[in-house]
């Protein structure tokens, strides 16, 4: 049927790519029925979305975009989100852990970075983000602890949880507030009256800053539902 309405509008992607993504099926939430588990429970018929964990470059962006801090600038030269130093031959050696996060150009998407083949930006290679010397038609998928660890601990994490609780802290003057703001710009909802309660007393004990870093490496900001 899609081949059929490709045919139909003269090769149209553009067309198809909008009947897929207003369609029913597309929309579905990733969220368990017990009674839809009976009829595909292997989920190959679509019966609900199927949950996706956001690609390398879709969660650098993320982080950037509730941070309110994206730049949406288009074209232009790619950005070095890197230092480099001479190599033993021509190849330079990369140092990822010293570059300035805040410097010009370094808020922009992730679709402008430079890349280097077989030296990977240690969070987007985490992530899987894919060997560029190799043929990659599809992203892998894996999940690993060295994952959860270099989420918790890199420094670009470490330094945008920073600047969303900085955010928080002009939007907000009080800490469950500054909670709750914070939430609502990862989540996309409110707190329950427990998860506010928590990371209230997180926040009090810890700072914002834990606050931020926490909901950076949540489940719920990871993943598509």
């Amino acid at each position: 049927w899609l081949a059929c309405e490709l045919r139909d509008h003269n090769g149209s992607l553009k067309h198809l790519h909008r009947l897929i993504c207003n369609s029913q099926t597309y929309q579905q939430s990733s969220v368990f029925r017990s009674e839809l588990s009976k009829i595909d429970p292997e989920n190959r018929l679509l019966a609900r979305w199927t949950r996706q964990r956001l690609d390398a470059d879709s969660y650098r962006d993320a982080v950037l975009r509730v941070n309110g801090a994206l730049d949406f600038t288009m074209g232009g030269p790619g950005i070095q989100n890197f230092t480099q130093t001479p190599g033993p031959q021509a190849t330079p050696v990369l140092h990822y852990d010293q570059f300035d996060l805040d410097s010009p150009g370094a808020y922009r998407r992730s679709i402008y970075r430079v890349v280097w083949r077989g030296i990977p930006d240690p969070l987007m290679d985490a992530l899987d983000f894919p060997d560029l010397g190799l043929l990659s038609p599809v992203r892998g998928f894996s999940a690993s602890p060295l994952q959860s660890l270099v989420l918790w601990n890199n420094r670009f994490v470490l330094h945008h949880s920073r600047k969303l609780a900085e955010r928080a802290r002009k939007t907000k003057p009080v800490i469950s507030d500054q909670v709750r703001q914070i939430a609502r710009w990862t989540w996309l909802r409110e707190p329950t009256s427990d998860e506010q309660r928590q990371l209230t007393a997180l926040a009090e004990t810890h700072g914002l800053e834990s606050v931020a870093r926490l909901m950076l490496n949540s489940n719920e900001f990871l993943f598509v539902e």
